[in-house]
């Protein structure tokens, strides 16, 4: 074998090495980077529209008499949501079982989004004689409540008469619909646009339960606009009104979503100064005039997790 032939075979191997050294340093590396993405993680996959979920680590499909065993849990955010607050994980269903740990209820304060955090219960199943040593199945409650709130925005256009006539605003962009952030509430925002100067537009305001859940009382609603662009009818549904100096108004009330779909038209229109500016300017049109509405509410899951009680032999010597 001549030098050259020698030297090639090297810089072969040196290369086939440092590739398979590569691949062996990119699967290694593989879960840090999933993890960041939430892809690896060992949390559960929630759904956009789940804002905070339980899932079980560890349960026993069945225990012996007089025994003490562990309930774990993980509790997890939607990494696509919004922070959560006063999170409660609870039993409250332990039938024959005896509870042994400090509280039925876990509190989490704060969940930002994408947490995941496991958390455990520790139970003592009953001594044989208090269940006639007769094998059965307990179903063990649990809850899990918590605050949660969301936001969206719609932008709308408003055209003169003249320029809605011309047809020259059909080529600009419009955002008809909007959606909120992820939640078991939704919030999803339309608009029949461009809206002619002078005239009331139409914003459709839609909040839904979409979540495994049920909502806790009323969903509080904050609709708020810069008025010095654009205003609302007075006495919005009922809702309260309160002015900031910059020009800000918001509208606040309460809608009751419950497990049903709550649907409400907010009458929009110019201001009538900004309105007479812009015809004496024979301005063609004003875009985006922006409308923001945040929800918040409490939202509370309910399940159950079976566990079979065992008997106990008896051996006669």
């Amino acid at each position: 074998m001549s030098l050259n032939q020698s030297k090639k075979g090297v810089s072969a191997l040196i290369v086939i090495v440092g590739f398979v050294a590569l691949i062996i340093v990119i699967i290694e590396l593989i879960p840090y980077f999933a993890i960041i993405d939430g892809y690896f993680s060992t949390a559960p996959k929630l759904n956009y529209t789940q804002g905070v979920a339980v899932s079980f680590i560890n349960v026993p499909a069945s225990e012996s008499p007089s025994s003490i065993f562990a309930l774990s849990m993980q509790v997890t955010s939607n990494n696509r949501g919004a922070p959560a607050s006063n999170v409660n994980l609870c039993l409250d269903n332990i039938g024959l079982f005896t509870l042994k740990s400090t509280s039925p209820c876990i509190n989490i304060p704060t969940m930002f989004a994408g947490d995941s955090i496991p958390e455990t219960f520790y139970l003592e199943s009953p001594s044989n004689s208090e269940y006639a040593n007769i094998p059965y199945e307990q179903q063990i409650g649990y809850y899990l409540n918590y605050s949660y709130s969301a936001s969206s925005s719609q932008s709308l256009q408003f055209v003169s008469q003249q320029e809605y006539n011309s047809g020259s605003y059909s080529s600009l962009p419009l955002s008809l619909a909007s959606f909120g952030t992820g939640g078991p509430i939704s919030i999803f925002m339309s608009a029949q646009q461009p809206i002619i100067y002078g005239s009331t537009g139409q914003v459709q305001l839609i909040l839904s339960n979409v979540g495994d859940g049920i909502v806790l009382g009323p969903v509080s609603v904050a609709i708020s606009m810069n008025s010095n662009s654009i205003e609302v009818s007075p006495g919005l549904f009922g809702f309260t009104s309160n002015k900031y100096s910059n020009g800000t108004v918001v509208y606040s009330g309460n809608l009751p979503v419950g497990s049903t779909t709550e649907n409400i038209t907010i009458p929009v229109i110019l201001n009538p100064t900004l309105e007479s500016s812009l015809l004496s300017e024979n301005t063609p049109y004003i875009s985006p005039a922006n409308i923001y509405v945040s929800i918040s509410y409490s939202y509370e899951i309910d399940g159950f997790v079976p566990i079979r009680f065992n008997v106990q032999n008896y051996f006669i010597g």
